[in-house]
């Protein structure tokens, strides 16, 4: 009997059961309170578990169901679909709903903020509208219950359960990898879907990076996603997720992968780990879950760019190759000094302006050193435009340097993590030598060049030595290219020098066109005893508020290269715009006692086809032992017409000991202020060195002093008369003279005198001096002695000599001596006349 009861008891409960199951499935109106449960034991996805009737021709879905963990309590949320098939609308005042947890709480569920203004259901329409609660400690969605309810005050609480659904234990918030989900973002209808998951381990950090796809379906643009995201390990660990970049609008129709990066322990376990998205209800101040994904396996992106390949990177919408062109390494004070050349390249139809990608230098050894990359940061590139920018690094050279790679990492932003975007294998080379009169191809922002150094000279400057060098520079590009203001950086070995540099750009050419080529001069000053083995030039330019390197050359080729003349012979000066040809003239020595003096005339030739004011000349004298003596050089100010000639007068003191007839004289052309100096200007250091040797020659005295030359004047004496009157103690002399000046060249200021010394007829002289330059060319003048001696009563006759002198800083060279007769002129004798008396007669 009791057995005969069971078995009726559960044929009758399974059919029953069976007869709500299809009455759900086919939306009709009598369902029971426990229709919902029943259900779920025959489907594992919300779609199978039916609808609840609430009245006739009203229902309602259960769509979704996610569970958030949160400290202050785990929030569960479920979205319920109301469907009104009758005439009117239906309020949903007359409506409400329970949920039932895992552990057996019972919690009314809440509108969330963006469904609370929802009060009624249309006639004949459809709307769905999420509730949350606050679910505690309940772990599981798994074996939720969510009962509907009606108001009905019959009943003793006046509530009535309508249905139920109750969550299957196969049903799983995670979307299957590969597969997407239809989520409504910022009113927007859009299609997500988990794409990638990738795995960096760098700097001792392990570093995740998610991508995920959104298909805009809506009509409008999607501005914000308004999506915090996090990383959930197979454990439950939940990682907080960064966006890669801002969100970038998303617009209608349009499909967009969005990254988001997190930073994880090194000991997670990386496989079967899901995404997992919330939304933030500012209103009630909790994360409501959106959706959550399995992702696929982590990849381990290998970012190694192998020598001379391209990494592509995204700057916002476009696209950018990057690659290294090449890398120099030379050693100084126990560093290596790395000079890279990168090459970066437009490949959009947009301008493109690159943010900061910071660089680094890793080395084998596990150690990471910066890079400077402050010519890169905010260069704008137009479509298409390739430019090459230099960046620079020093480490330990201790370290080993054939297996270094260059790391360069997305750009820092606030809240983001900094994601290596590549390393750059590096080979290893060191700094090239750059050799003298050698073409090397130079790339670099600006353009494309050819750079040969032409010559290095070291030359005396003052109390130290200065390093000229002079560069060629060639637009080997196809378009024209404006140079910048340039700036030289100076290392002389292990001595930085670029306080004293200086350059100077022949013609102050700004602009090349193809194939044209500017030449550049750069000076600095080092102490002469320095032993100097190598020399690295480094130009830049102004970058925004950054340098820029423009080329960088390197040396030990340090034998001077200065050009040499033979005596007598002429050289030229082939600065554009101060041609000119010079020559000596002369050079004299003047001797002395404690010193003497050597003194050069150079008859300087204007080769410019137009009126040129010369520059200011600069000179030594140089012994064969490299004693330098520096020269005091005059030279006129006025500008001078084509062919016309200028003198131009060089000299030193020496020591009585220098062989004076040895010497060489270097002669440059001075710059101060980063061009040629004018004409009695003070040069800061020179330039355009000839070393010209000298025909060192005095002239051989006059035996007449009717011609001589003292040039560019001549003077003739055309008369001298000495007379000595008897019994007179004074000769008094007198020389009559002609001066004429040669109009051949434009001279500076006379510094030479003329002195006119008088020797009476016992060698006793006395001088005077004869003005050059203060009298009209060609008039007479005269000069008078007075000389008085008591011995010259004892004299009834003799001779005078006239000796004249060139006179230079108080240095003489006799140009010629004349004696002359002294006329003695006798008083002549007194008459006595005789006074006759007068006779009388005798008586």
């Amino acid at each position: 009997m009791y057995h005969s009861t069971r078995k009726y008891a559960v044929a009758m409960l399974s059919l029953a059961v069976l007869s709500q199951s299809i009455a759900f499935g086919a939306y009709t109106a009598a369902a029971g309170p426990s229709a919902g449960t029943a259900a779920s034991a025959a489907v594992s996805t919300l779609e199978g578990l039916g609808a609840v009737s609430l009245k006739s021709g009203v229902s309602v879905k259960l769509l979704d169901a996610s569970l958030q963990p949160q400290e202050s309590g785990n929030i569960l949320t479920y979205t319920l679909n109301y469907h009104n098939g009758s005439s009117s609308n239906v309020s949903l005042i007359d409506y409400f709903s329970k949920v039932t947890t895992s552990g057996g709480a019972v919690i009314q569920g809440k509108p969330v903020t963006s469904s609370a203004a929802i009060k009624s259901i249309p006639a004949n329409s459809s709307q769905p509208v999420t509730y949350y609660v606050n679910a505690g400690q309940a772990a599981k969605i798994n074996g939720v219950s969510i009962s509907l309810f009606g108001w009905d005050f019959s009943q003793a609480n006046y509530q009535k359960k309508l249905g139920m659904f109750t969550i299957p234990g196969s049903y799983s918030t995670v979307i299957a990898r590969g597969q997407s989900k239809k989520l409504v973002l910022g009113e927007m209808p859009v299609i997500s879907k988990a794409e990638s998951l990738q795995i960096v381990k760098t700097n001792g950090k392990v570093y995740a990076r998610v991508g995920m796809t959104l298909s805009n379906l809506g009509a409008k643009v999607l501005k914000d996603t308004g999506l915090k995201g996090y990383l959930v390990s197979s454990g439950g660990s939940r990682f907080e997720l960064n966006a890669d970049h801002a969100d970038y609008p998303i617009q209608p129709k349009e499909k967009r992968t969005l990254y988001y990066l997190a930073d994880l322990p090194s000991y997670t376990k990386l496989d079967n780990m899901s995404l997992q998205f919330v939304q933030e209800d500012s209103t009630l101040q909790v994360k409501l879950p959106v959706a959550q994904y399995k992702l696929p396996a982590a990849e381990l992106p290998n970012f190694t760019v192998p020598v001379n390949a391209v990494a592509k990177l995204k700057v916002g919408n476009h696209t950018i190759e990057t690659g290294l062109a090449s890398a120099a390494v030379y050693a100084e004070d126990n560093l290596a000094k790395w000079s890279l050349k990168f090459r970066v390249r437009n490949t959009g139809n947009q301008a493109v302006t690159l943010p900061d990608y910071p660089f680094s230098l890793i080395a084998s050894e596990g150690y990471s050193y910066p890079v400077s990359n402050e010519a890169l940061t905010g260069l704008t590139l137009k479509p298409l435009e390739e430019q090459t920018v230099e960046l620079s690094a020093e480490l330990p050279l201790k370290l080993n340097q054939g297996v270094l790679q260059l790391q360069m990492t997305e750009p820092a932003e606030a809240n983001r993590i900094a994601f290596p975007a590549a390393y750059f294998q590096i080979p290893y080379s060191l700094q090239p030598d750059h050799l003298l009169a050698t073409e090397y191809p130079v790339q670099n922002s600006l353009g494309s060049f050819v750079v040969k150094l032409e010559s290095v000279e070291r030359l005396p400057w003052s109390d130290q030595d200065q390093i000229v060098t002079k560069v060629s520079l060639r637009n080997t590009g196809v378009a024209s290219v404006q140079l910048p203001a340039l700036t030289a950086l100076l290392k002389a070995g292990d001595m930085d020098i670029s306080g004293t540099s200086q350059m100077v750009i022949d013609g102050s050419k700004s602009q090349l066109a193809p194939q044209e080529t500017a030449v550049l001069y750069i000076a600095g000053n080092l102490p002469y005893s320095y032993n100097l083995t190598k020399l690295k030039i480094i130009l830049q330019y102004a970058s925004g508020e950054a340098k820029a390197n423009f080329l960088t050359l390197f040396t030990s080729q340090l034998g001077n290269t200065l050009r040499t003349v033979a005596a007598g012979e002429p050289f030229q000066f082939e600065l554009t715009g101060k041609k000119a040809e010079v020559l000596e003239r002369q050079t004299r020595i003047y001797p002395g006692a404690d010193s003497k003096l050597v003194y050069t005339e150079l008859v300087m030739t204007n080769e410019e086809l137009r009126r040129t004011q010369p520059a200011q000349l600069v000179g030594y004298y140089r012994t064969p032992d490299h004693q330098y003596f520096e020269a005091v050089i005059s030279q006129s100010a006025a500008a001078l017409n084509a062919k016309e000639k200028s003198l131009v007068t060089v000299w030193s003191k020496l020591p009585p000991e220098i062989n004076a007839s040895e010497l060489t004289l270097y002669l440059g052309e001075g710059i101060s202020g980063g061009k040629l100096t004018a004409p009695g200007g003070a040069p800061t250091a020179y330039i355009h060195t000839v070393g010209l040797e000298l025909n060192p020659a005095n002239p051989a005295p006059q035996p007449s002093l009717q011609k001589l030359e003292l040039f560019p004047y001549s003077l003739s004496v055309t008369q001298a008369t000495a007379t000595m009157p008897e019994d007179r103690e004074s000769i008094e002399a007198q020389m009559n003279y002609r001066v004429t000046r040669s109009e051949q060249y434009v001279t500076a200021a006379n510094e030479h005198k003329l002195v006119v010394q008088l020797i009476d007829p016992f060698g006793q002289p006395s001088e005077k001096l004869l003005s050059l330059g203060e009298e009209p060319a060609g008039a007479l003048g005269s000069l008078s002695f007075s000389l008085n001696n008591k011995a010259y009563k004892t004299l009834t006759g003799g001779t005078v000599r006239v000796n004249i002198y060139d006179e230079f800083q108080g240095k003489r060279i006799l140009l010629g001596s004349q004696s002359y007769p002294v006329t003695y002129e006798r008083t002549a004798p007194r008459r006595t006349e005789v006074v006759q008396e007068p006779s009388f007669p005798v008586n």
